[in-house]
């Protein structure tokens, strides 16, 4: 009776440990500006929820978090995130890649309300998404420039590298 009842507690503790990572997003709208007014906090837990995925890792919960990201992303009036050829060039050679560009430039920019200039952005968003690229396994898609974006921020000179 104890086997079965812990295992049940563990079973339950797992199941609302998930649930909290990544809300149910297919019900949340938006359609209208009133949509995004204070939404923020959600928002950062989809970038939580896909800096806590792998890039290789396939799954509905990690394609959904991605779709409403870039849902929000593009209709949000209440940020502008500039995504400039300069810097995404870096990762174009995969979506994941470009996702999780996007994911850390989002979480930059919620968690630093106060930083407009555009320059400290895209800094705050390679510091955020160079490290976690850098622990992932596969790395057969990367790009030469990535690689060499990668070992400036190890290098500590990710900003001369950038040239901003």
């Amino acid at each position: 009776m104890k086997k079965i009842l812990l295992f049940s507690l563990f079973i339950l503790v797992n199941s609302s440990i998930v649930a909290q990572e990544l809300p149910n997003l297919k019900h949340i709208k938006l359609n209208k500006k009133s949509h995004y007014k204070d939404i923020d906090p959600l928002v950062l837990k989809v970038t939580d929820y896909l800096f806590s995925t792998t890039v290789s890792e396939k799954n509905d919960s990690r394609r959904e978090a991605g779709q409403f990201l870039l849902k929000w992303m593009n209709g949000t009036p209440y940020d502008t995130f500039y995504l400039e050829e300069k810097q995404t060039n870096f990762f174009n050679t995969d979506t994941e890649l470009m996702l999780m560009y996007m994911a850390a430039l989002t979480k930059f920019t919620l968690q630093n309300k106060s930083v407009t200039n555009q320059k400290e952005k895209v800094i705050g968003a390679m510091q955020l998404v160079l490290p976690y690229l850098d622990k992932q396994e596969h790395k057969k898609s990367w790009s030469k420039e990535l690689w060499q974006l990668v070992d400036s921020y190890k290098n500590g000179k990710l900003v001369d590298f950038l040239d901003l």
